[in-house]
């Protein structure tokens, strides 16, 4: 009876703590789907474009009239280059890799020609541990339509005071809406080669399509239309003349811009298969331990937190110390040292629920992982 009684104060206490432990959310870092640890530096190279058409489409009254644009060479580098800074971007904002910028290999102008350099006996690279490139296919058509709504409504004219009126009339609306509308489609080839060894680390070809329209006839106007058309027809018994309205204030999006979110999508799903990717993890701070660390981890100051907490701990092992030091482990991506201390602290109370949490948060990512044991060790 008295061990039941101290499980379960310990347990109440235990839930308290935890209860009142300051929320934090870490910015952690996340491997990559492919093991890319033998590649830091990553040159992009040339972006070559395969297809590129653009449609310019009129339509009147159910006449359509379609006329592809020619676009120049020039035109094309232009698209190119606006594809390949959508990728860098992308690279730059993981704490992965380091984008170096060489001419050496966006002047190669063909995915062939990176291969037949790379792969040339005697070749040996500088500083660069492995280059991207891509092939483009984009698709992309403009409409400027109207969409036509013609209806019969039938409605009762009530009689005036002096007996005159009191008729049912019939009358056809017809209104013209204009209507603005872009949509397109790109697939995009992306190769990531490393040198040495040379083989092709991750490649893949993913497509995305894109639609947006402005104007044309409203969802749910015919029956707005009726009743407006009642208080119409009391002031006049006359038809309307067909009505042409305008367009809404709102632009369709640039060429330029579907190009570049039809890119930035592409790219995000390939970088995330090749490289370490930044997200939030919610996590609590334990009730103990030393403040000013603490404090300094609430600021994400990883590395001097860090520092405060390995000298702490060098003579007094406080087991949230140990936490705390296997949480910013955590924020850095240093997973095994992180997971150790963790285990550590676990170990010397298994009661701890915190400690096992973050403990099996890393075992878990691990198991979802277990191509990349190595990466999941201290780098």
């Amino acid at each position: 009876m008295k061990h039941f009684f101290f499980s379960s104060m310990l347990g109440l206490t235990l839930a308290l703590l935890i209860g009142c432990a300051p929320k934090t959310s870490l910015t952690v870092q996340r491997p990559a789907e492919i093991d890319t640890s033998q590649i830091r530096n990553v040159a992009v190279g040339s972006f070559q474009v395969e297809t590129l058409r653009s449609w310019v489409t009129h339509e009147r009254e159910g006449r359509w009239e379609s006329q592809q644009m020619a676009l120049t060479p020039a035109q094309q580098a232009t698209v190119a280059r606006a594809v390949r800074a959508q990728v860098i971007n992308l690279l730059t904002e993981t704490p992965y890799f380091q984008v170096v910028f060489t001419d050496e290999f966006t002047a190669l102008e063909s995915d062939e020609a990176l291969q037949q350099l790379v792969s040339a006996e005697g070749y040996t690279p500088q500083g660069v541990d492995a280059v991207l490139n891509g092939r483009i296919w984009l698709e992309v058509q403009r409409t400027d339509g109207v969409d036509l709504s013609k209806e019969s409504l039938d409605y009762f004219l009530p009689p005036r005071r002096n007996g005159v009126g009191g008729m049912n009339l019939s009358i056809e609306e017809v209104i013209w809406w204009p209507y603005k509308a872009v949509h397109g489609s790109l697939a995009l080839e992306l190769k990531l080669t490393q040198l040495a060894p040379t083989r092709v680390v991750a490649s893949t070809l993913d497509s995305r399509t894109y639609a947006h329209r402005i104007g044309g006839s409203p969802a749910g106007f015919l029956e707005g239309a009726a009743q407006g058309l009642q208080q119409f027809a009391a002031m006049s018994a006359s038809p309307p003349e067909p009505e042409t309205l305008g367009l809404p204030d709102e632009v369709l999006p640039s060429f330029d811009q579907v190009v570049a979110d039809l890119a930035s999508s592409i790219a995000a799903q390939f970088v995330k298969r090749v490289a370490v990717t930044r997200t939030q993890v919610p996590t609590r701070l334990a009730a103990g331990g030393d403040e000013t660390a603490k404090v300094l981890m609430q600021s994400e100051a990883w590395n001097t937190a860090i520092e405060r907490l390995q000298q702490i701990t060098a003579s007094n092992a406080n087991l949230d110390d140990l936490y705390h030091l296997g949480l910013c482990f955590e924020a850095i991506g240093d997973y095994g040292i992180a997971r150790n201390f963790y285990r550590d602290a676990w170990r010397q109370d298994q009661e701890n629920l915190m400690y096992a949490q973050a403990l099996g948060r890393l075992e878990r990512l691990q198991r979802e992982f277990p191509q990349l044991r190595q990466q999941l060790q201290s780098r």
